[in-house]
């Protein structure tokens, strides 16, 4: 079994030192290392030109970017370069994201054991484990579906469901993900220009159309990321995860979805801008505004909302 790594990384040169050695210490070698450094302006890129020429049995390989092009960019230059590798399973995380030594080895059982069922898998996903790496966080597993009213319903998979051997689910984050590379040909990739937020739901969404995706709760990656604070939840990126969550809809969905979306998900948000929200007059316009533009189907940067923004 070849297996590919894609990491994005952005000024987190500590976590990614650990991302490298989990990848390099796992009892299946991956086939390449793909890092795409997100113009980091730290000692990332110094860092990764010492680690490149580090002699392995595993082929290195750096993309340093020329500008902060964010999560989505990211993804979509990684995958699109390993398109051109040879590795037919293609790993995908962020650099605060460490499987566990056996992880490889685990899927690679798996398939062995289904083969006959490989073709028709687009992915096959592990348990994303908090910090402390003890504690599943659900958030990352999900099974969309619709429900009445035209309503897009997107539920966290829940803690029993990973006392299963397996079990399937339709949208992922990009936390400790493997995703057939055939599936990923016969689909567009990430949606860069959401810049952040969503961009790993929405692909793995069209993905489940091809195929299976499968989550195998003994594959265990620990996500090194501190849960955000309520109380700061009007910050710049607000703006992405609603204009993003709505475009996602609007992409993948009838208009009637959309439209009830556009009523529902600015509504969920301002509540919670007005319960934890400290800068409140704030959150409500970036959330109009994300309206605005994802009835106008306009992604990108948006020229104000970007990092390095904050409420005045």
């Amino acid at each position: 079994m070849e297996i590919g790594v894609v990491i994005v990384t952005y000024n987190r040169l500590d976590k990614l030192k650990i991302a490298l050695k989990s990848y390099e210490n796992q009892t299946i070698k991956p086939q390449y290392i793909l890092v795409i450094n997100n113009n980091s302006t730290d000692d990332t890129k110094q860092y990764l030109e010492i680690w490149q020429k580090e002699e392995t049995t595993i082929q290195k390989k750096v993309i340093n970017l020329t500008k902060n092009t964010g999560g989505s960019g990211g993804f979509y230059e990684g995958l699109k370069n390993s398109l051109e590798l040879d590795a037919q399973w293609i790993w995908v995380a962020d650099d605060d994201a460490y499987p566990k030594e056996n992880a490889f080895e685990l899927i690679q059982n798996y398939l062995l054991e289904h083969s006959q069922e490989k073709d028709e898998i687009s992915a096959i996903c592990g348990a994303v484990m908090k910090s402390d790496g003890k504690t599943i966080d659900c958030s990352h597993r999900r099974k969309i579906n619709t429900t009445f009213f035209h309503r897009v319903a997107q539920p966290y998979s829940k803690p029993k469901q990973y006392k299963k051997e397996t079990f399937e689910i339709n949208a992922f984050s990009y936390v400790g993900t493997m995703i057939n590379k055939e599936k990923l040909k016969q689909t567009e990739l990430t949606k860069k220009d959401y810049f952040i937020y969503y961009d790993d739901t929405e692909h793995s969404y069209r993905l489940s159309k091809l195929g299976k995706i499968i989550c195998l709760p003994s594959v265990q990656v620990v996500h090194d990321a501190p849960h955000s604070q309520m109380s700061e939840i009007v910050k710049w990126k607000l703006y992405y995860l609603v204009r993003n969550t709505l475009d996602f809809i609007r992409c993948n969905f009838d208009e009637k979805y959309f439209q009830v979306a556009c009523l529902e998900v600015p509504f969920k948000f301002k509540v919670a801008v007005f319960l934890f929200g400290k800068h409140k007059k704030y959150g409500y316009k970036m959330i109009k505004e994300a309206v605005k533009d994802a009835k106008a189907k306009k992604t990108g940067l948006h020229e104000i909302y970007k990092p390095g923004w904050k409420p005045e």
